[in-house]
């Protein structure tokens, strides 16, 4: 592709013609970076089985409810795998293009049948294919492409944002539609891949109906699941027989199952016992102690259960972190985060409770080569300089480094030094509390969780903010309020996850650490960083044109990140661990460039084994 890209500005060189208006040839998919590990004519990808049987149920848990299947709208618990802009994409709605996961940054076309990329990134064109039709038979046309388009214009934040560059659609012919950037927009592969996302809505389907208000009536979709019922606390996918694109080679393998049934739990313990009883099929145990003790039970030791631990092919991010409100004082104080930071024991918590299977996350992008090691590069350098003393002087001279603390006993040393950075910042003990030095003003903290197993980790790092004098409150918060809590930014603390992927969506960038997005309702951006350091570094890792230039500019942004400390990192782990019932079949694990389990798109129900799980537990139950 690049060979043919360089060709095609030349000829328009030669002719002329304004450069921006040319493109490379339609293809079959787009590499962000190098070219396209597949051909047109791939029977299918390769860590698929294209022989897996279709067929059975597949339930699986989560934590909390749901009381939205509409992802346009803002308001509301929406369902899981039903918005086309999350990570792993929409089981009911097709968007134009496929990640594919074994590559690591490349895109194939699903919906549209060919994808043409203007030389200078100001344009993308795509083919759509002329037999996709929706779950009621009526086609997918250009229609609804356009009256899509209209409906995000007016949609919720979080969907203006993600298409915030394109200017406008033109409609070329009956199945060609070309998005055109905005000319302020920076130029870059990562447009196409956000524009790759966009899945069509049937208009005629929503023309009489709210597309702005929250629903639990199963919208109509054209893509490999239907919802065939939803609940508050159950929502049930249906596999579509007529599907229109089971023959696609990049459908190839995938979406076997029958039905899957998401079920709802509040407490996390409940749902490890629904799991040990049969209710639940398939869980990713991310409790280290509870994959070790857990388990032991009946059907683990009479060969019906599985465990299995694989180590991950991509990056993890941040996993669990402790977000620090930089909105409220005094957290608004680096002296005063770093000292907070330096009260939380990891080593000790590792070792009693995720029985040492974590590593401390020493980065934002932590298996990604983005991650920051050593001193910073000259080329690192060369992007930080002009924010030397904007930015902490540490950036410059001290890896990033955290504590370690002793993981028997009490980190006195730690603590020794948070005492000594909480009254450089004014904050001194009196009479066993920490108040103001000028105004008396007591030290108040609250963290809120709703994740029982947090329970245990938090306490202890609450307890060693009460040695050093600060009034901490750990608060168990009801999913609903904590989520309305979240999107005002009502909170000091609170623990969140921070995936990344070794080539970050800008989109999800921007509105995690950039400055627009810090004080927008229902964003992201929850430590609420104002940097204009970090602004400028998000971008250089969007407008990277290759991945040495992407690398450099997010261990920048990794240092700048970690050296303000905006969150006190937990850990990650150091393999993925599933539990699950033996009746379902999955290819191999650990695949190069991916991180998720493949849960449900690449695993398939095994008659023969599940008749063997089922055998074994009635017999368990004859005992």
């Amino acid at each position: 592709m690049g060979f043919q890209r360089r060709l095609s500005v030349l000829i328009c060189a030669l002719l002329l013609i304004p450069p921006s208006i040319c493109a490379a040839p339609p293809s079959h998919g787009f590499a962000h970076f190098g070219d396209l590990k597949y051909p047109a004519d791939m029977p299918h990808f390769d860590y698929v089985n294209p022989d897996a049987p279709k067929g059975g149920e597949l339930r699986l848990s989560i934590i909390g409810s749901t009381n939205n299947l509409n992802p346009y709208v803002d308001k509301g618990l929406l369902t899981r795998d039903i918005s086309p802009i999350q990570r792993l994409g929409s089981w009911i709605y097709d968007p134009l293009m496929r990640y594919s996961e074994d590559e690591l940054a490349s895109y194939y076309c699903y919906l549209a049948e060919s994808v043409e990329v203007a030389d200078d990134y100001s344009s993308v064109t795509f083919k759509l294919r002329d037999n996709a039709y929706w779950h009621d038979g009526e086609p997918v046309t250009m229609e609804d492409i356009l009256w899509t388009w209209e409906v995000i214009q007016n949609a919720s934040i979080s969907w203006r944002s993600y298409f915030r560059d394109v200017e406008s659609l033109e409609q070329i012919d009956d199945w060609t539609i070309t998005f055109h950037f905005r000319d302020d927009a920076e130029k870059i592969p990562q447009l196409i891949v956000q524009v790759g996302k966009f899945a069509p809505l049937p208009k005629h389907y929503w023309v009489d109906k709210d597309i702005y208000e929250t629903t639990m009536t199963p919208p109509l979709g054209n893509g490999p699941y239907r919802i065939a019922s939803a609940e508050p606390n159950r929502i049930v996918f249906e596999r579509v027989n007529d599907y229109w694109a089971w023959d696609l080679n990049v459908v190839k393998g995938q979406f076997n199952f029958d039905r899957i049934f998401f079920i709802y739990f509040f407490d996390r313990n409940v749902m490890l016992q629904a799991m040990r009883a049969g209710l639940i099929d398939f869980l990713l145990e991310e409790n280290e102690h509870n994959f070790a003790t857990a388990y032991d039970f009946a059907g683990y030791h009479n060969g019906l259960f599985k465990k299995e631990t694989y180590q991950m092919g991509y990056s993890y991010g941040m996993h669990f972190g402790i977000v620090l409100n930089t909105r409220r004082p005094p957290i608004d104080d680096i002296r005063v985060r770093e000292a907070l930071t330096l009260a939380y024991n990891f080593e000790w918590a590792n070792r009693v409770f995720w029985h040492n299977g974590m590593d401390r996350n020493n980065t934002y992008f932590a298996r990604t080569g983005m991650q920051s090691k050593a001193l910073p590069t000259k080329a690192e350098l060369e992007l930080l300089e002009p924010f030397r003393g904007q930015i902490p002087d540490a950036v410059f001279s001290r890896p990033v480094e955290l504590p370690k603390n002793e993981p028997y006993g009490r980190n006195r040393a730690t603590l020794q030094r948070a005492d000594m950075l909480l009254n450089e910042s004014g904050w001194v003990l009196k009479d066993f509390e920490r108040v103001h030095q000028d105004t008396g003003e007591t030290f108040n903290f609250e963290l809120l969780y709703n994740y029982g197993a947090h329970e245990r980790m938090l306490v202890p790092f609450v307890d060693n903010l009460k040695r050093l004098g600060i009034n901490a409150v750990l608060r168990k918060v009801e999913p609903n309020l904590l989520v309305n809590r979240m999107r005002n930014y009502d909170f000091d603390g609170t623990i969140r996850k921070y995936y990344t992927w070794k080539v970050p969506f800008p989109v999800g960038m921007r509105g995690k650490f950039t400055s627009p997005y810090a004080d927008l309702p229902n964003m992201t951006n929850y430590a609420g960083m104002k940097d204009p350091a970090i602004d400028f570094l998000v971008e250089k890792v969007a407008a990277a044109k290759t991945e040495v230039d992407m690398n450099t500019a997010g261990r920048a942004l990794d240092r700048v990140l970690l050296h303000s400390y905006y969150l006190i990192p937990d850990g990650n782990p150091v393999g993925r661990h599933l539990v699950y019932w033996d009746r379902l079949g999955h290819p191999p694990l650990g695949v190069p460039y991916t991180n998720w389990t493949g849960v449900p798109y690449l695993w398939w129900y095994d008659e023969d084994k599940a008749a063997r799980v089922d055998a074994g537990l009635a017999e368990i139950e004859g005992q």
